[in-house]
């Protein structure tokens, strides 16, 4: 099943989320480094697909201006 970008990004959050759980319940010091770095690397993720949903939504837009924008050029 293929997710959208905005249900990726959820799961990459809900994840994050869990490993910050995880990394307060571990009294191991080996496992709570390994769900830190998963909780910052999940984090990131998230935060670089926010930015290509930005930047699609842009394209987006400005894809639907450009027929208008030729119109006026021409004019």
């Amino acid at each position: 099943m293929a997710y959208t970008l905005e249900q990726q990004i959820a799961e990459c959050y809900r994840r994050a989320e869990e490993a910050r759980r995880l990394y307060y319940q571990s009294s191991n010091l080996n496992e709570r480094e390994s769900y830190f770095i998963t909780t910052m690397h999940l984090s990131r993720l998230a935060d670089n697909l926010r930015s290509q949903l930005r930047r699609k939504g842009r394209d987006e837009f400005e894809a639907r201006l450009s027929p208008a924008k030729g119109m006026h050029q021409h004019s």
